[in-house]
């Protein structure tokens, strides 16, 4: 039914338009439904498959970290072997410092291996300074050859010489004759220009002379008007000189008549001194004249004040002498009085001294018998006290006792074990020094001082020398048998004779040591020459009846501490 009015079909196309937004409404949420679906789906399998991976690397890690730490756990056991090794090395070879530097035989054995490195240094340098002399006497020689193969070329060449010096000379000598013919030319031309030069100079000359005759002229002219000059001066000096002595003349002249115009006023002023001189001694004579009546005066005034004084002093000397009898008077009083005092007084002090010294016999006699009753108190005590102490003295000898038996078996201890401790360490330098020997005496044989190495250091040496194949040729056996057998038994029946002739005088008087046992018989049979040394008890006096005592100190204990 199709629609009629507006208003249905505006009502047809709104429903259409609501069914179609239904329809695309359903068609969206479809769509999303689905596209939901895929997407959780797919973050599933995003999911998953980071799980697996993360799975993977971390088996991958977890056997990598495994085998990195047992990695690690293998190094740092094989670190710490190498370690424990290097350090037994360190010690080892600290020891064997320590020995070489406490011993005093290793210190030996490393100066004479030190002086038989020199000595084998030297002997080198010695060799190769041979060897390179050698050397150089070869080249010398070999030089001298040169030279004589060369001095057989020479005379050929001193005759190719000789032919080229002789065409040189033909040449040179041609040079010298066309020198020579240049030279000419060259003279002649030189001839002619010098003639030139001369009538040249002749012209010059001439004018120069005619020169020298004007002006010789012209300072002739000169000199004349000038002495005329020098005459007209003189002259007009001369009046000049005139007429100053006329001038002084009058002058003069002039001079004299004010002199004596000068001593006529000076007489005068004479004339008035004398007359002021004769009325100033008038006036002195007056002035001294009164001078003199005042002195008298004076004089007169200190008469009557002698006078006074004389009789003042007599009046105050009487007064004096009354005044001192006085004195005396109530000093003998006052004597007398003070004596009387002090007799008194005396007759009072002895009589309290004989109170005090009573008192005082009372007190001593009081105090004499209470100190002998302390005295026989501290007896009575002194008595216990010496009972104690004789208790304590045997309980502190029997524990001295105790402690030096203790002491005396720590001592044996001790020495016991210095003893153990010395021979470790003389067998720690045994092994020592057999290894510095099998270590440089090898390279060494050959340059060693006579004693260095003993027949017991062979198989060191052998051991050494086997380790480097240069050495092993060596036959060392050899080398130390010694051919001195024969010296050694001089030596020893030289050493007999000597003790034989000297030693029974000097029983008693050699130091310890000198003599061994072995010496004994040759003692004896020195003494057997001699009567008065034939009591003698050689064997005897060869034993010492001194028990035997350990050191308490040596070398080794002082090592053994600083250790």
């Amino acid at each position: 039914m199709e629609p009629r009015t507006e208003l249905q079909r505006n009502a047809l196309v709104e429903a259409r338009r609501q069914e179609l937004n239904v329809y695309q409404r359903a068609l969206d949420i479809q769509w999303l439904n689905s596209r939901m679906e895929d997407g959780r789906m797919g973050r599933c399998l995003a999911l998953i498959q980071r799980e697996a991976e993360m799975e993977k690397d971390f088996q991958e890690r977890t056997d990598h970290a495994a085998i990195v730490n047992a990695r690690a756990e293998r190094e740092t056991r094989l670190g710490i072997e190498i370690n424990k090794v290097r350090r037994e090395e360190i010690c080892q070879l600290l020891r064997r410092h320590y020995l070489r530097e406490r011993d005093p035989s290793l210190k030996e054995l490393a100066k004479k291996l030190q002086a038989g490195y020199v000595c084998r240094d030297i002997q080198q340098q010695i060799l190769h300074n041979e060897y390179r002399r050698l050397q150089e006497k070869a080249e010398d020689m070999r030089s001298n050859n040169i030279l004589l193969n060369a001095l057989s070329d020479d005379k050929d060449a001193e005759d190719q010489e000789a032919k080229e010096k002789m065409q040189r000379t033909t040449q040179y000598c041609k040079e010298l004759q066309q020198q020579l013919v240049n030279r000419q030319r060259q003279k002649q031309c030189q001839y002619e220009d010098s003639l030139i030069e001369k009538k040249m100079l002749e012209d010059i000359i001439r004018t120069m002379s005619d020169e020298d005759k004007r002006e010789l002229q012209q300072k002739r002219d000169l000199t004349e008007k000038t002495r005329h000059e020098m005459k007209t001066f003189l002259q007009a000096r001369e009046a000049w000189k005139q007429k100053q002595k006329e001038m002084v003349i009058i002058e003069e002249r002039k001079i004299e008549e004010q002199n004596k115009m000068m001593a006529d006023r000076q007489s005068a002023i004479v004339q008035e001194r004398e007359r002021r001189m004769k009325i100033k001694e008038e006036i002195n004579e007056k002035m001294s004249a009164k001078i003199l009546a005042d002195e008298a005066a004076r004089q007169e005034r200190t008469n009557i004040i002698k006078l006074l004084q004389e009789q003042e002093y007599l009046e105050k000397n009487f007064q004096d002498d009354i005044a001192e009898q006085l004195k005396l008077e109530e000093v003998r009083r006052t004597t007398k009085d003070a004596l009387a005092a002090q007799i008194e007084e005396r007759k009072k002090a002895v009589r309290d001294r004989r109170m005090v010294e009573a008192q005082f016999r009372k007190e001593t006699e009081d105090k004499i018998a209470d100190d002998m009753r302390k005295e026989r108190e501290e007896h009575q005590k002194r008595r216990e006290k010496g009972k104690l102490y004789s208790q304590e003295l045997l309980k502190q000898i029997q524990d001295n006792a105790s402690r030096r038996k203790q002491d005396v078996k720590m001592e044996e201890d001790r020495a016991v074990y210095v003893w153990d401790c010395d021979r470790k360490w003389r067998q720690e330098v045994s092994k020592e020094r057999e290894k510095m020997i099998q270590e440089h005496a090898p390279q060494l044989l050959g340059y060693l001082q006579a004693g260095v190495l003993q027949p017991s250091d062979l198989p060191a040496v052998r051991a050494g020398a086997n380790t480097k194949p240069e050495l092993k040729v060596l036959d060392i056996e050899g080398m130390a048998k010694s051919k001195r057998a024969h010296r050694r038994q001089e030596v020893s029946k030289e050493r007999e004779k000597m003790i034989q002739e000297h030693a029974p005088q000097l029983l008693g008087y050699l130091q310890a040591g000198v003599l061994q046992p072995e010496d004994l018989p040759a003692v004896r049979a020195g003494a057997n020459t001699k009567p008065e040394l034939k009591v003698l008890d050689i064997e005897g006096m060869a034993k010492s009846k001194r028990a035997h005592r350990f050191a308490k100190c040596n070398a080794m204990c002082r090592t053994l501490r600083e250790y």
